[in-house]
């Protein structure tokens, strides 16, 4: 294992725990499922951060979403259209009725 995937693991590791004791903090009850799922969701934030620090530093561009449009942003912050995005056809109600 390189020096990489040791950094990528520990990162995994400490997205895991942050993950798993906030659920245990955020919930009066957790079992074992809820924190799994905590740790779950920690690690995969803290991986998907770490991700797109690693991709700002290719110099590739990457593709954002800005209201009903997709842009390519390149590193040195501008951004040029890709493709406007079609507009929902279904618009929800702004009450519902649970019965």
């Amino acid at each position: 294992m390189n020096r990489e995937d040791e950094e990528t693991l520990n990162n995994l590791i400490k997205g895991g725990l942050l993950g798993a004791g906030i659920t245990a903090l955020l919930k009066r009850q957790a079992d074992g499922e809820d924190i799994a799922v905590g740790a779950l969701l920690g690690a995969a934030i803290l991986a998907s951060v770490k991700a797109s620090e690693r991709a700002k530093e290719t110099n590739i561009p990457i593709l954002v979403q800005e209201g009903d449009s997709l842009y390519w942003k390149h590193p040195d912050g501008r951004k040029d259209l890709f493709k406007h995005l079609p507009k929902q056809s279904k618009t929800l109600p702004t009450k519902f009725k649970l019965s």
